[in-house]
């Protein structure tokens, strides 16, 4: 199953106004399509605005560049731990499945 997955693009850093301490520094992300082995639903509360899964997603070689390569996150080889959001995923049937039937977690690599 392909679905639109957020991945990490890189970091940032930004200087607080001054007084207001030290520099933050933020992981930067972006969107690609990607194939998903494995979804997971994420514990929040039950009425957040945007919903978001955590999916198991094969990353191509050409966008793993700027991602960290000892990361925790990465859970196999090219394959990388991240979310997925359900607006920008919304005519994807398996999720919208996944979504109704109440599941904690669906491995989508047997149906393949």
């Amino acid at each position: 199953m392909r679905l639109w997955v957020e991945i990490p693009d890189g970091t940032c850093s930004a200087p607080r106004r001054r007084g207001a301490g030290g520099t933050i520094f933020y992981e930067r992300t972006r969107e690609i399509d990607a194939t998903v082995f494995r979804i997971a639903r994420i514990a929040t509360v039950k009425r957040q605005l945007i919903t978001a899964v955590e999916v198991d997603a094969f990353i191509p070689e050409m966008h793993r560049g700027r991602m960290p390569k000892v990361d925790p996150r990465w859970v196999a080889p090219g394959v990388f731990r991240t979310k997925a959001y359900v607006y920008r995923n919304q005519k994807s049937r398996e999720l919208a499945q996944f979504m109704d039937s109440g599941e904690l977690v669906r491995n989508l690599e047997d149906q393949e």
